[in-house]
């Protein structure tokens, strides 16, 4: 089970950014095959604090009460009017001021150009294994550089994910996390080395990053919207999801869309999601034998596909080793789907541009070698808690073109590597 940095990127030459529904960011891979979460629902984190622990142009009590207003907004996710979360964000003590001096005492890193012996990085050096989840606020980048190297700070917004994870009553459960956000790019100089963004972009990239730290991983869903973006089109800004892997706009990803509102709320979910919404629920096939895995399915609303959209990446939830994505693991499901409502279901591969620090579980580099297809007829459940595993046309068995006998190129990724957005 591998354990990724997540990290904002800007690009310095425009105006695209960085930041399955949205799954799981860690699997249990050894037994159970799970999601790994924070124990009960409950994620517990301490703030940098004190005057000198400024955020850019924000003083301590704002940067604090900005992580506070973006784990709230996470924890009190709704839809269709009623709260769909079980999940509660506790703020402890506070750190107290931190630099570059210090950063050990709170953050854990492997250095840039060091070898690092033990678990992979970034557990390594610095302050982990302490029962606190660390929230730095870097005023002048200099704790980014000192993490991902000189310059990186003109780059890289915010980072953050789990950092510890351990067995408690033999299930795998987060324990801590951590995270630095980048003050340099909301400190009121632009320049060619001091980029600077709106303050709502700012906190969506934290808002991206504090997902990551309470569990959500990427998803590709309205690929082609951001395409759009990408090309000058703007008009469809609103329907990319906030955990989307590449961070287009930031003020528009400041607002949860549907798949991620399904993804925190599919992890953590309150007993009004359980027993209100559907799942549609079914496997992805290699030619009509074994599972395929790493396979993006989407289910879109009929009269609104744009906004009303989620996706699950078959084969996420697994157990046992998935080196060049080659588990037999083709189960998906997804959830919130709301009764009434008439859905179709689509397959496509995960975009190449997703590797890295911006993958998509379960696979790195992404499966290929399929057709990208939408199935015959429609999908649609009349009641609450529904299963559906069979539509109009078609049932949730998807056969894929991919042949048995080839197999994916390339290998896994590994280290820690940010969200990259170079294609």
């Amino acid at each position: 089970m591998g354990l990724r940095i997540f990290m904002i990127l800007i690009l310095l030459f425009g105006w695209a950014h960085e930041a399955s529904s949205a799954g799981a960011i860690l699997v249990d891979t050894d037994m159970t095959g799970n999601p790994v979460l924070w124990k009960d629902g409950i994620v517990h984190y301490s703030l940098e604090s004190g005057e000198e622990a400024r955020l850019g142009t924000l003083s301590n009590l704002e940067a604090a009460q900005l992580v506070r207003d973006l784990f709230d907004q996470w924890v009190n996710t709704s839809m269709n009017g009623v709260k769909v979360t079980n999940l509660q964000a506790i703020e402890g003590a506070g750190l107290g001021s931190v630099d570059v001096s210090n950063m050990n005492e709170h953050f854990s890193y492997c250095p840039p150009g060091d070898v690092c012996p033990g678990e992979e990085s970034p557990f390594i050096v610095g302050g982990a294994r302490k029962g606190v989840t660390p929230i730095l606020f870097d005023n002048d980048g200099s704790m980014t550089d000192a993490v991902h190297g000189v310059g990186a700070s003109r780059s890289i917004l915010g980072f953050a994910g789990p950092r510890v994870v351990d067995r408690v009553d033999g299930v795998l459960t987060i324990i801590e996390g951590q995270a630095i956000l980048n003050g340099r790019f909301i400190d009121g100089i632009k320049s060619n080395g001091d980029p600077e963004v709106s303050i709502d972009a700012f906190k969506g990239a934290i808002f991206h990053e504090l997902g990551h730290l309470i569990g959500l991983d990427h998803t590709q869903v309205n690929l082609a919207s951001a395409n759009k973006y990408l090309q000058g089109d703007t008009s469809e800004k609103e329907a990319i999801p906030t955990m989307f892997p590449i961070f287009i706009d930031g003020e528009a990803q400041l607002t949860p869309h549907f798949d991620d509102k399904v993804a925190i709320a599919s992890l953590y979910p309150s007993k009004d999601f359980s027993d209100g919404f559907c799942s549609l629920k079914g496997v992805v096939l290699q030619q009509d034998t074994v599972g395929l895995q790493g396979v993006n399915v989407v289910a879109k609303d009929l009269e609104d596909p744009l906004m009303q959209s989620t996706s699950f990446v078959s084969g996420a939830y697994y157990k046992g080793s998935s080196k060049d994505c080659k588990a037999h693991e083709g189960n998906f499901i997804l959830k919130g789907l709301i009764p009434g409502r008439t859905y179709t279901l689509a397959i496509e591969a995960i975009s190449s541009a997703f590797a890295g620090g911006s993958s998509i579980e379960p696979c790195d580099p992404p499966q290929k070698g399929f057709e990208s297809k939408t199935l015959p007829g429609s999908f649609s459940c009349s009641s609450g808690a529904q299963v559906i595993e069979t539509g109009t046309e078609s049932t949730t068995t998807i056969v894929t073109t991919k042949k048995v006998s080839t197999s994916s190129s390339g290998s896994s990724s590994d280290g820690a590597s940010g969200c990259s957005l170079i294609p």
